[in-house]
């Protein structure tokens, strides 16, 4: 609780000096002593309802009392719509700030040469940036506003035709639905859950595909869900992501609280029905026709390795179609396809991407995809195919901005 007390406190200072900043910045922008007056009073009242949340959760955190879900979904969304916004807009006045600095110094340069004092444009460029930072602060406020209230809610099926090339008839036209980072951690009520299990069951699949991240750091995020969960009308293969390990949050030598997080996680995939794969495989037959459903635990380039596909592999050898499901994308291009080249599709999370970015007007972007090669959607290399899952939850953010929380169905031909 110390360790995040301290950061909490942090980033409170790193907060209050970014506000500072930007009121310094922009309160000038308005022509109207009134209207001056007014935005003071409502800027400082807003923040200081932050800062009183935040003493006294640090007061609490230092005492030794933990941050219940509540606390932490409500901190989050504070801190995102009302100061992250600001931190943003704040770019446009640094700008203005080091043209100041660069005329004050052409200035005193020029005064010491000639003894002359330059005049200056910069009354111009002032209000300019003032009002792009004014600007910014207001569409990102409200762009992060909708993202915490409807946008990470906002559920969507993606349908999606799987073509595989050595497809048996016997499967075609299997349909398949994939759900992944559920981070179940993030949400304040089951509500939002309890919608999106009736979303898919409405879909009508033959199986459920759950690529990963079920919590945020400790399994017991998941204990209310469960009922939820077990409510899924489909047989359902899981695999654990990164977030699923206690890594996040219990010391490298709390061994019995790691050891206790372990068992709980893999305790409750089993009460919610989940067919969890460790680095094992399940085989579907059809008229002596055989589909491989391969899983691994995490296995990530920047994260830890858990996953042995070697050991996940063995005994699908002679299958006519197999299924890889891995949390991380990087795997795909890092291990999957160099050495295994008959995996016909993996199926992937992680990203979220990014949770903000653009998929409309025949754009696709996400900062994310600076880091992810396959970021969202499906990708193809040869014969071999991987669907990135944009994710059904949240994590950090608690919202989406462009990226849509997603459902996707298959169906193989």
């Amino acid at each position: 609780m110390i360790r995040i007390a301290v950061f909490m406190l942090v980033l409170t200072i790193i907060g209050v000096v970014f506000d500072v900043y930007f009121y310094l910045g922009v309160r000038t922008a308005f022509n109207s002593q009134k209207w001056t007056l007014y935005f003071k009073s409502i800027y400082w009242s807003i923040s200081g309802i932050y800062y009183l949340f935040a003493l006294f959760t640090i007061i609490f955190l230092f005492a030794g009392f933990e941050a219940g879900r509540t606390t932490r979904t409500l901190g989050q969304i504070i801190f995102f719509v009302l100061f992250a916004p600001k931190i943003l807009a704040s770019f446009f006045l640094a700008v203005d700030d080091l043209v100041r600095i660069v005329r004050w110094l052409v200035n005193s340069v020029n005064q010491l040469i000639t003894g002359e004092k330059s005049s200056g444009e910069g009354i111009t460029r002032l209000r300019f940036l003032q009002l792009s930072a004014l600007g910014t602060f207001g569409v990102l406020l409200s762009s992060l506003s909708y993202g915490v209230i409807r946008g990470g809610y906002n559920y969507t099926v993606k349908k999606q035709k799987l073509i595989i090339p050595n497809l048996p008839e016997e499967f075609k036209g299997l349909k398949i639905a994939q759900i992944s980072d559920l981070h179940l951690g993030s949400f304040m009520s089951v509500e939002p859950m309890k919608e999106a299990v009736s979303l898919i069951n409405e879909q009508k699949v033959d199986l459920l595909f759950f690529t990963g991240d079920l919590v945020n750091d400790r399994a017991e995020e998941a204990l209310d869900f469960i009922d939820v969960f077990k409510g899924i009308n489909h047989k359902v293969y899981s695999i654990l992501g990164n977030h699923d390990y206690p890594e996040y949050i219990y010391a490298d030598d709390d061994y019995k609280a790691r050891e206790h997080n372990y068992n709980l996680m893999l305790d409750i995939h089993k009460k919610m029905d989940f067919d969890l794969l460790m680095n094992e495989n399940r085989i579907l037959e059809r008229n002596g026709k055989k589909l491989a459903i391969i899983g691994i635990e995490n296995w990530g380039g920047s994260f830890s390795k858990y996953g042995d596909l070697e050991k996940a592999y063995k005994g699908t050898e002679d299958c006519d179609v197999k299924l890889l499901l891995s949390h991380d994308p990087s795997h795909w291009d890092l291990q999957v396809r160099p050495e295994y080249s008959d995996i016909d599709v993996t199926f992937s999370g992680h990203t979220h991407g990014m949770q903000f970015g653009i998929e409309a007007f025949g754009i696709k972007f996400s900062p994310v995809q600076w880091k992810y090669k396959q970021w969202a959607g499906l990708y193809q290399n040869g014969t071999q195919q991987l669907y990135v899952n944009r994710g059904l939850g949240f994590i950090g953010y608690p919202g989406r901005v462009g990226i849509h929380p997603e459902i996707t169905v298959f169906e193989l031909s």
